[in-house]
Order: structure tokens, then C-alpha cells, then sequence
């Protein structure tokens, strides 16, 4: 790829991540919004001037437009989103979108010249569902090829990453929007996640996100329900779920609670799998839905579970302090960031040591 080509990408890649017009990068940066278009379009090389001029307007290093690492193209139809609603603006997809590619380079940097002590005890496989058959079957499959023994999943965050999933939890500027991921050809796999989501949901949010990178390399009308059903059996396998719930009436919230405590999801999914398991009928499960939104429980339900805290990404930024003397600026820099943006977003992953992992240069 051209250095035009790619400081093109770049360009658009990091306006939309601000959701910007082109016309408000224009005004930033002192130039027209033709300028800006032709400059996307790669129909206009930037000098060192203007190129330094449009990365001071997007408040990122100017080594960031010249990254001709794959960020496009196929990569970007393969990003899959777990959303509370479809009602987004393409601008505001965009955006998450955008967002996601840049703390993908940015994690990669981090990663530079480090090399992970922890074996990767796990793997993660792609399991199309043409060859493997259908998502509960994916996620049967899964759990044996891990290993993991009957009951709930204790800790995801440290199972996924201990399987090479990369997670960052970052303010996607929506609350349609719980996470999105992406699994590049030549890299490791990415959750980014909503900030300050409940711990049930996050927990249901990464498995279905990982239901995603398993079993779809291109989007299709039916990866969500697909997700979602690979998430349900995943984090609560119908064997051992089912006769927990068998008789399940609207009365019984306090059981429900219970067993939101033991297997760590929601109630909302538990009647969800009580649902799909044919345990409650069509019009009791209507029913167990109006009352979570009669008790207020549809977003934030009673029951607070642990939180689980991703450690990788940390350990990444602790050692390279570490290599760099304590230098924010360095580091920063190797995240493709100013350092202002960097100790805003990634250096409190870093202040609990606890957080951290081992990791060596």
C-alpha cells in the first residue's frame, strides 16, 4: 500500500473515530473541506506540513497517519457488535468502529519488543458453523476442547485471556453499544468492551463476543441470535441448567436470584435460557419480561457479582515502563498516542500492581 493510500485510510479512520465531519477536521486543521475529501480519497498526498497540521486537529502523533499495518478492507466487515439496540447511526457505528482499529494498534504497539512469560494455556480455534453444526454445539465443543469442568465458568475475563484474547474496556460513547471484536488474519483476537457495564451482563457480553469470533469471519442476518445463543450455552449448558429451572413460575424471582449468584449471569438470561429450553411458555416468559421492567431490572438488576478485571493489556503497559525508565511520553508513543490521551485511558489500568501481569522484556 502507498504511503498516500495509507495516510488516507488513516485520516478518515481517525475523523470518524471522533465523529467527525470532514468538514470539522477542515476547520481544525486550516484547510477546505475539498482539501480534506481529496486527502481521503487518496487523490492528494500530504506534505510533512499538512500532514503534521491534520494530526495536531486530531490531537494524534503523526506517525499514526503513516501506519500501513491492514486496518481495513475485509477486516472491517469481520468487526461484529454486541448492541442493546439497533438503532444506531451509521456515524455512530463508524465511530466505535474507528475506535476499535486505533486501540487494536495501539494494544499491538504495547506488545512490541515484550514478550508474554504466561504459556498460552488455551487456544482458540475458529469454528465455522457450516463444519461444526449449530452455536450450542460450538460452545459444547469449547467447553471440552478447554476443558472446563461441570458448573459455572468462575473467572471468563482470566479464561479468555489466558486463550490469547486480548480485552480493553474503553467508553464507546453509547449505551447501545456493549463491546465489539475483531480477530485479524495475522494478529490476536480483540474484545473492546463498554466501560462500566454490570458485571452479569459483561460476563454474557464477552461470551457472545467470543461466540462471534469462533463461528463468523463475515457478517450475516442471523450472527446476533447465533452469539447469543453460543453465549447461553457456554456460560450455562443446557444439561445442567435445565432441570434448575423445570417448573420455573413468575413467582419465583427469589430462585432466579439464586441462581443468577451460582452460574454468574443475569436473571434476564436465565429466563432467556428457561425460555429456549422450553421450561416456561410463550406467555410466562412475556410475563417474567414486564416485570423486570415493572421492578427496574432491565438494565441493572439486584445481585452485585465480583467484578473480573482483564490483566494483559496492564502487564503490557507495566513492562514497558519498566523498559522505558517510567517514561509516559516513550510508552505513549509506542501506543500510536499523545501521551495526555494515554495516561487518560490506559495508565489507570496500571496503578493497582495487582493488575498487572508477569511479563518480561
Amino acid at each position: 500500500m502507498s504511503e498516500t493510500a495509507a495516510v488516507a485510510r488513516m485520516v478518515r479512520t481517525v475523523r470518524e473515530a471522533r465523529r467527525w465531519a470532514q468538514v470539522d477536521l477542515a476547520q481544525a486543521a486550516g484547510v477546505s473541506q475539498g482539501f480534506v475529501s481529496k486527502v481521503e480519497k487518496g487523490l492528494l498526498p500530504l506534505t510533512a506540513e499538512y500532514l503534521v497540521a491534520i494530526a495536531e486537529a486530531l490531537a494524534v502523533p503523526a506517525d499514526l497517519l503513516r501506519v500501513t499495518d491492514s486496518i481495513g478492507g475485509v477486516e472491517v466487515t469481520c468487526l461484529h457488535h454486541r448492541r442493546r439496540s439497533s438503532a444506531m447511526s451509521v456515524k455512530v457505528v463508524r465511530a466505535v468502529e474507528g475506535l476499535t482499529q486505533l486501540t487494536r494498534l495501539s494494544v499491538d504497539g504495547l506488545s512490541e519488543d515484550v514478550n508474554d512469560s504466561r504459556p498460552q494455556l488455551l487456544q482458540l480455534t475458529r469454528m465455522p458453523l457450516a463444519e461444526h453444526g449449530d452455536p450450542s454445539a460450538v460452545a459444547a465443543s469449547l467447553r471440552r476442547a478447554w476443558g472446563l469442568p461441570k458448573g459455572p465458568i468462575e473467572d471468563l475475563v482470566g479464561l479468555l485471556e489466558s486463550a490469547g484474547v486480548r480485552l480493553v474496556r474503553r467508553d464507546l460513547g453509547t449505551a447501545a453499544q456493549d463491546a465489539v471484536s475483531t480477530w485479524p488474519t495475522d494478529g490476536q483476537p480483540l474484545i473492546l468492551l463498554n466501560r462500566d457495564l454490570p458485571p452479569d451482563r459483561e460476563r454474557f457480553t464477552l461470551a457472545h463476543e467470543v461466540g462471534h469470533l469462533l463461528m463468523h469471519q463475515l457478517p450475516s442476518d442471523d450472527q446476533e441470535k447465533e452469539a447469543n445463543r453460543f453465549a447461553g450455552e457456554f456460560l450455562a449448558p443446557a444439561d445442567e441448567l435445565e432441570p434448575l429451572l423445570r417448573g420455573l413460575t413468575v413467582r419465583q424471582f427469589a430462585k432466579l436470584a439464586d441462581l443468577k449468584m451460582t452460574w454468574k449471569v443475569s436473571m434476564a438470561m436465565l429466563i432467556q435460557r428457561a425460555a429456549d429450553l422450553g421450561c416456561v411458555s410463550a406467555s410466562q416468559f412475556k410475563t417474567f419480561r414486564i416485570r423486570l421492567n415493572q421492578y427496574g431490572w432491565s438494565k441493572h438488576e439486584p445481585g452485585d457479582l465480583p467484578t473480573e478485571t482483564p490483566r494483559h493489556v496492564a502487564g503490557l503497559i507495566a513492562a514497558q515502563l519498566d523498559r522505558h525508565e517510567q517514561d509516559v511520553d516513550a510508552v505513549a508513543g509506542l501506543a500510536l498516542m499523545l501521551p495526555e490521551p494515554f495516561r487518560r485511558h490506559y495508565l489507570p489500568l496500571v496503578v493497582d500492581e495487582s493488575a498487572a501481569v508477569e511479563v518480561r522484556s
